[in-house]
């Protein structure tokens, strides 16, 4: 019994003093996907993905960006191969919502 007060003491401490677990800001794209402003420093992981949605039905769309926030169109090697994308109609508004061009 007289371990168990300070156990309790300690747990109580430890669960007072742990960080809350928030969901981050931001909306979700048509893929799922949203930027996470929070990790500026490292441009690669602020987009990412936290739920799975069903792939884009829009297969022949002109461009498409990928969850690597990649723009492709019909020329990029990857574009066949893509599931998961927000499609677009031209290059110029893909990269204008914040999608780099695929360079080969």
């Amino acid at each position: 019994m007289r371990l168990a007060i300070p156990g309790l003491a300690l747990g109580a401490a430890l669960l007072l003093c742990a960080p809350a677990v928030r969901p981050h800001p931001g909306g979700f794209d048509a893929a799922g996907c949203h930027y996470d402003r929070s990790r500026v420093k490292d441009w690669q992981d602020t987009y990412h993905c936290d739920q799975e949605v069903p792939p884009n039905a829009d297969v022949n769309s002109p461009v498409k960006k990928s969850r690597e926030n990649i723009c492709h169109d019909s020329k990029s090697p990857n574009y066949k191969q893509l599931q998961y994308f927000v499609a677009y109609k031209t290059m110029k508004q893909c990269t204008a919502s914040g999608g780099r061009k695929y360079q080969r």
